[in-house]
């Protein structure tokens, strides 16, 4: 009978699954990332055999911007995997980026990731969990109240609201509340939460349109200094930086008012 896994072993999980998604976004423009992101797939809870020295020339060498983020605290969203090594190795690559930097070049290629529904609007989703089957659906006009966690995939993968953030800085904030298709979330989410079920999760993969505004008036917002930081560093920059989103959101509650 297998051993449960150890919190240590969970860490070094998160992190392999970390660094394939850096390996996937490395695909764009550097063949040899296909064999660092094949040694990074190891047996879920076995650290593996790429070091921090090892990581730094990949990313030199491929000048692709990855991703390293911290261990998820455990909470509704423990066990959400990023990207498997399969969903890597069979993105399909769609427009370029939005970069400003990259303007009149052949720049850096926009991935789809595999398992994700591709919608019109650019927004990638994947169901991770459907919530109850006797619950509505959020739809238009409804009132939500969600949970999230959030990431800047291609920018270190550094996250900008988890709980690790929120308990070193000793924060407890509520659950974000709002209604559906009323313009105060980001557009991403806000097309999102739309079919969801209480208790459900999904992830998203949000494009720079999608994202945030540049007068910072749409929420969710990051509960804590580090993390407004983190994603201004990002959203602020008008440079090489790739503004794409990984955001997992948890419904709680649907109503009307």
């Amino acid at each position: 009978m297998a051993r449960p896994m150890t919190s240590r072993c969970r860490r070094l999980q998160f992190r392999r699954q970390a660094l394939v998604l850096a390996a996937a976004a490395c695909l764009v423009s550097v063949p040899a990332s296909r064999a660092w992101m094949q040694a990074c797939s190891g047996p879920p809870g076995v650290a593996c055999d790429v070091d921090r020295r090892s990581v730094a020339r990949c990313l030199a060498a491929s000048a692709i911007i990855g991703i390293v983020a911290s261990p998820l605290e455990p909470n509704a969203f423990q066990g959400v995997r990023l990207l498997s090594a399969s969903a890597a190795e069979e993105a399909m690559f769609l427009d370029n980026e939005n970069m400003p930097g990259l303007l009149g070049k052949n720049g850096k290629k926009r991935i789809k990731a595999k398992d994700f529904r591709l919608l019109p609007s650019g927004l990638q989703v994947k169901e991770i969990d459907p919530g109850r089957s006797d619950a509505q659906e959020a739809k238009l006009g409804d009132y939500v109240v969600i949970t999230w966690e959030g990431y800047t995939i291609n920018y270190f993968g550094r996250p900008f609201e988890t709980r690790s953030l929120q308990k070193v800085s000793q924060v407890q904030p509520d659950p974000v509340r709002f209604k559906v298709g009323d313009g105060t979330m980001i557009p991403g989410i806000d097309e999102g939460v739309r079919g969801m079920r209480e208790e459900g999760i999904r992830q998203f993969i949000i494009p720079v349109e999608l994202g945030y505004d540049a007068e910072k008036k749409l929420g969710p917002r990051p509960s804590t200094f580090s993390g407004q930081r983190a994603l201004d560093f990002v959203m602020d920059n008008q440079g090489l930086v790739d503004k794409t989103l990984l955001i997992n959101i948890g419904l709680k509650r649907v109503y009307q008012k």
